[in-house]
């Protein structure tokens, strides 16, 4: 199975979580139930509710220009909460 690392920012703050799966899209959790609590500082349980509540819906979006990387945005509270996925190992 492929490795993907995911990279999420919200309000300044950055984190990446890796993982093998079968496709970049099914798992959520990797990069939104499971984060450390200090991962994503202005991620307060509330907001954490509001993204897992949020994570499977909407698409990913082709990164133009780039192979195998991937984008998705979640509004959380008026701000903006991006994931990016990119397959790093094949």
């Amino acid at each position: 199975m492929p490795l993907y690392t995911y990279i999420v920012s919200f309000k300044g703050s950055t984190y990446a979580a890796q993982g093998s799966y079968s496709n970049f899209k099914g798992f959520v959790s990797s990069w939104s139930g499971d984060l450390p609590e200090s991962a994503i500082p202005g991620l307060t349980p509330s907001l954490k509710k509001e993204l897992s509540e949020k994570a499977y819906r909407g698409e990913f979006a082709e990164v133009p220009n780039r192979k195998h990387v991937w984008r998705k945005s979640i509004k959380l509270n008026g701000e903006e909460f991006v994931v990016y996925a990119v397959q790093t190992q094949i």
